[in-house]
């Protein structure tokens, strides 16, 4: 029998069928490239309306929440056109930290007491291209994001005063009804702070005298010791307190900046203190803070007179439970404070001699994102 030399003719076969697979498989990759980044619009869809809701959660602004969070999820669209989310697709609800599970509210009620974060989910459906050629057409691109209510456990402008957080408890539940040593703020607490405002006088008090527990101090930026073990160097110096006092955010910032710390100050950080009582210097920052914020009464007002804030006047403070000697820090005499929570005091007057009268409120600002309860609080995505 007579053998075939030449195959040239059925290499050719083999390459054209094999190209064609190749382009098959390219093309199909590529379809499935398409779908991961639908995928991922559909989920920054589902992020925006778990956001905008929590918001709205935060505030109490329960009308209309929904719909809200629907019209900021579809601004995001997917393949230039609009996901699929709904009313009933935003759900507000509570979110466990611990087991990091959400749990709608019952009914779907926006003002159940226990809600503290919103689940929202977005959808698309896909169209394959090349993947038609392997009996494809279309694919549900789907997503769930949830974004929930925190507390601060740090943040930026905060004011160079320490505030027992033992004055704060008091308000709340009358003399030696919690000890600031052992009780921790719960979401019940920042509720009732939020809501009632209760004004309380917080007194000058100077460090080289024993620490009371209804005294504020006046203390020095940046912390000597960061919760990471990390330095600060503390400026010296009363003028240095009574225009970071009265300063704005920006200039306050800058104050701490180049005294080589951080901006950020928060829970765990221990505070130097001033060592005179400032009265006259606390006077004088929180008369700025008020002319800033509309004026005062009457208008020559400052440390050596009282006056009256024609409207309350905000202040980020440092709350202290314990103080003592920093670990690994010199120069605090046994008196520097350990920061145990960061809250929110809004002044209304200054009483020569006395101190600065006001409240304590909650306050949604920036901040390091924490699950534990705080005055101030954040939104974060969680899922």
């Amino acid at each position: 029998m007579r053998r075939l030399r030449n195959r040239r003719g059925a290499t050719m076969i083999l390459v054209g069928v094999a190209l064609i697979a190749l382009v098959g498989v390219m093309a199909l990759a590529l379809d499935m490239g398409r779908m991961y980044l639908f995928r991922a619009q559909v989920h920054v869809a589902s992020d925006a309306a778990a956001l905008a809701g929590a918001e709205r959660l935060l505030r109490q602004a329960y009308v209309g929440a929904a719909d809200t969070a629907v019209a900021y999820g579809r601004v995001n669209h997917v393949e230039d056109a609009v996901p699929t989310i709904t009313a009933a697709d935003v759900i507000p609800g509570r979110w466990d930290f611990a087991s990091t599970t959400f749990t709608p509210a019952l009914n779907g009620s926006w003002t159940a007491s226990g809600n503290n974060a919103v689940q929202a989910s977005a959808r698309y459906t896909a169209q394959y291209r090349f993947g038609r050629l392997f009996g494809l057409t279309t694919r549900l691109r789907s997503a769930t994001s949830v974004a929930a209510i925190g507390g601060v456990n740090g943040t930026a402008c905060v004011r160079p005063l320490a505030v027992p957080y033992q004055r704060l408890l008091d308000a709340r539940y009358g003399v030696g009804g919690r000890d600031a040593m052992t009780y921790a703020l719960t979401a019940d607490d920042i509720n009732w702070f939020g809501t009632n405002h209760p004004l309380m006088l917080l007194k000058s008090g100077s460090s080289n005298n024993n620490i009371i527990s209804g005294n504020f101090y006046g203390v020095r930026m940046p912390p000597v010791m960061y919760a990471d073990g990390a330095s600060g160097n503390p400026w010296s110096g009363a003028n240095d307190f009574s225009n970071a006092l009265g300063a704005t955010c920006d200039e306050l910032a800058l104050l701490v900046s180049n005294a080589g710390g951080r901006p950020t100050i928060g829970a765990g950080d221990w505070l130097l203190p001033e060592n005179g009582n400032m009265v006259g210097k606390t006077g004088d920052g929180v008369a700025t803070l008020c002319i800033a914020n509309g004026g005062i009464t009457p208008a020559n007002g400052g440390g050596n007179r009282s006056f009256v804030c024609n409207a309350p006047t905000q202040m980020i403070l440092a709350l202290w439970a314990e103080s003592g000697n920093a670990p690994g820090a010199s120069g605090c005499g046994g008196k520097c404070f350990l920061v145990k929570y960061i809250g929110v005091f809004y002044v209304t007057e200054y009483v020569r001699g006395d101190g600065v009268r006001g409240y304590f409120s909650t306050l949604a600002t920036q901040g390091r994102f924490s699950p534990l309860p705080s005055l101030i609080k954040k939104i974060a995505l969680v899922q």
